[in-house]
């Protein structure tokens, strides 16, 4: 199996769909680095996918499944994904983060026409973070869901950015007590008890030590002149 580094974590995965590779090509690994685990996607969960899901194909399964695996095992290392649009502004990695349809994809293709020099999506589907030495760090991952936007790029956290639709467009910062409801709804899926309570401390450090705001919005593109205040924490 080919070695890949994702989220500085080295990893051994079975990726067998040629139309999909150039996803995972910028992970690959030839280093010396053991791999930390070994993935290798069930066939019985990619064929349920592909039979129950819209417009998936054995490829986006086969990614799905391997997302998912990645994930779980990430959190041994301190990290987890959350579903959302990695925006990279000046150094620092801000996380919108919806439902699909609500517009966090679009809202961030915003800041790049407006900002062409100084931002770029690092991932618009599913960044993964992990705590190093006491910062949360954001990475691209080969799990970018239907857009295919993802680098192999990383900065530390500047804030988590809720978005929802609403007519006129506004910015407010919420407290961790209502955060983590927003939170709990974008991120995976907790598989047991285990799971789940290290998830609930990684979402504990994430709110203690980082903003979340909530972003009100229509999409006008007077938005971002609007969140942009989320800059000034």
């Amino acid at each position: 199996m080919q070695k890949y580094k994702i989220a500085d974590v080295v990893v051994e995965m079975q990726q067998e769909y040629e139309e999909k590779a150039y996803w995972y090509k910028p992970y690959i690994y030839e280093g010396d680095e053991a791999p930390e685990f070994k993935l290798i996607p069930s066939a019985e969960r990619m064929d349920y996918l592909v039979t129950n899901g819209v417009d998936i194909t054995p490829a986006v399964a086969e990614n799905i499944v391997l997302c998912t695996d990645f994930n779980r095992n990430l959190l041994k290392f301190y990290g987890s994904y959350l579903h959302s649009s990695a925006l990279l502004f000046d150094g620092k990695v801000y996380l919108f983060s919806a439902s699909s349809g609500v517009g966090k994809s679009t809202h961030t293709k915003k800041w790049i026409a407006r900002f062409p020099d100084r931002a770029e999506i690092i991932n618009d589907d599913k960044p993964s973070f992990r705590f190093i030495d006491g910062k949360c760090i954001v990475y691209g991952t080969p799990f970018a869901g239907g857009t295919d936007i993802q680098q192999n790029k990383s900065g530390e956290l500047g804030a988590l950015v809720f978005v929802e639709r609403a007519e006129e467009n506004s910015l407010k910062k919420i407290q961790p007590s209502e955060s983590i409801r927003y939170l709990l709804n974008q991120s995976p899926g907790r598989a047991n008890e285990k799971i789940g309570e290290r998830q609930l401390e990684l979402f504990s450090m994430l709110l203690t030590k980082y903003p979340a705001y909530l972003l009100q919005c229509n999409l006008d593109d007077s938005v971002v002149d609007v969140a942009m205040g989320i800059l000034n924490n």
